[in-house]
């Protein structure tokens, strides 16, 4: 199977429909795993396999998506922008609490010197999600 084609399979997976009323969304089984799915784009390219679930900061709980410590470059799959509750209130990344201890987390990892790369579901799917990464880690 080519590669673009073995790309199309991976983006065919079934995607999560948003603004459905709670009743009837489809089961958590279908929804895609765009981490996964990122995970398997890096591979496709080609690109250095990255650490999972790395702990970036001393003294707090923070982990990256992916990370390739040796470039200080992470990666973050933002999920969960467009939740909301049965009442239009954001929740998940969109929460405003949660973006603000997301800004604490990137602004840290900042001055760690980590370069983090940033992207949606949407991102990993159209391809810019790759062509970042492929950028961030062939810069050199």
């Amino acid at each position: 199977m080519k590669t673009s084609a073995k790309r199309r399979f991976l983006l065919d997976a079934p995607k999560h429909t948003f603004g459905r009323l709670p009743h009837r969304r489809a089961a958590r089984s279908h929804q895609t795993d765009w981490v996964e799915v990122l995970l398997q784009e890096i591979r496709l390219a080609g690109l250095p396999e990255p650490q999972r679930e790395y702990r970036f900061h001393a003294n707090r709980q923070w982990r990256f998506d992916f990370c390739w410590k040796q470039h200080l470059v992470a990666c973050e799959v933002e999920g969960g922008i467009w939740m909301q509750t049965e009442t239009g209130r954001s929740k998940g990344h969109a929460h405003p609490k949660r973006f603000e201890q997301d800004c604490e987390k990137y602004n840290e990892a900042a001055l760690y010197g980590w370069l983090v790369i940033r992207v949606t579901p949407a991102m990993v799917r159209d391809g810019r999600a790759i062509d970042w990464l492929e950028r961030a880690l062939l810069k050199e």
